[in-house]
C-alpha cells in the first residue's frame, strides 16, 4: 500500500498525460488522510486482474498506472462496496491539448458530508468540486452504486451462482453495466457482496 502523498503527487502520470497544470493543481489540494482510510476499508476485499498484464488491489493497480483504458470495468467494479447513494459518472473531460474529447467514468462519493472523486484510471483522488471545474466536464451518464450492485447479484443468480460468470456491458451509457467486459468471481455473506475477483478481458 502506499500513502496520501503518493496518490496525490505522482509527476509520473503527469509527465506521461502532458496535463500537467490540471493534475498538478488538483494534486495539490490537501486531503484528510481519513479519505484515503475509508476507501481502503470500503475496497479491501477487491481483487483485479487485467488480462494477464498485472493484478492486485486496486491502490496497488493504480500506483503501476495498469488501469488506464478501463474505466468503465474499473469504476463499476469498486462502486459496489460504496454506499447505496455514491455513484458512477461518465462524461467528456477536457484533458487539454492531448485528450480534450476524454470520454471516460470516474467515482463520485460522500465522505463526512463532503464530495469526492476517485478516479482509478487517471490515478485521482481530490474534492469533486476540483475535478469538475478543471476538466470541464460533460455529464453523460450517472448510475448509482445501489443499481451497479444489484445488476451484479442478478448476473449472479442468473448464472446460477457459478464460481465465476462474464459480463458483456450494454451500450447504454445509464446503465449500472456500461461497455464492460469482465469475469467476476463473487462471495456472499447475508445477500451482500463480501469478496469479488475481477479479471478484464478485451
Amino acid at each position: 500500500m502506499f500513502g496520501i502523498s503518493e496518490l496525490l503527487e505522482q509527476d509520473k502520470l503527469k509527465a506521461q498525460k502532458g496535463e500537467d497544470s490540471k493534475f498538478r493543481q488538483l494534486r495539490s489540494i490537501a486531503i484528510d488522510e481519513n479519505v484515503l482510510f475509508y476507501l481502503k476499508d470500503r475496497l479491501q476485499n477487491l481483487y483485479i486482474e487485467v488480462l494477464d498484464i498485472a493484478k492486485g488491489d486496486i491502490f496497488t493497480l493504480m500506483s503501476l498506472e495498469k488501469l488506464e483504458g478501463w474505466c468503465w470495468e474499473t469504476t463499476e467494479s469498486a462502486v459496489v462496496f460504496f454506499q447505496d447513494e455514491d455513484y458512477i459518472e461518465r462524461g467528456v473531460l477536457n484533458l487539454e491539448k492531448k485528450y480534450p474529447n476524454y470520454y471516460h467514468s470516474w467515482i463520485c462519493f460522500s465522505y463526512k458530508n463532503k464530495e469526492y472523486v476517485l478516479d482509478p484510471c487517471l490515478n485521482l483522488l481530490c474534492p469533486k468540486d476540483a475535478y469538475v471545474y478543471l476538466f470541464d466536464r460533460k455529464l453523460k451518464g450517472k448510475v448509482l452504486a445501489k443499481d451497479v450492485r444489484e445488476e451484479l447479484l442478478r448476473h449472479y443468480h442468473l448464472s446460477k451462482e457459478e464460481l465465476t460468470f462474464l459480463i458483456r456491458g450494454s451500450n447504454e451509457v445509464d446503465d449500472p453495466m456500461y461497455r464492460n467486459n469482465a469475469g467476476y468471481k463473487i462471495e456472499i455473506e447475508q445477500q451482500k457482496i463480501k469478496k469479488m475477483s475481477v479479471h478484464y478481458y478485451y
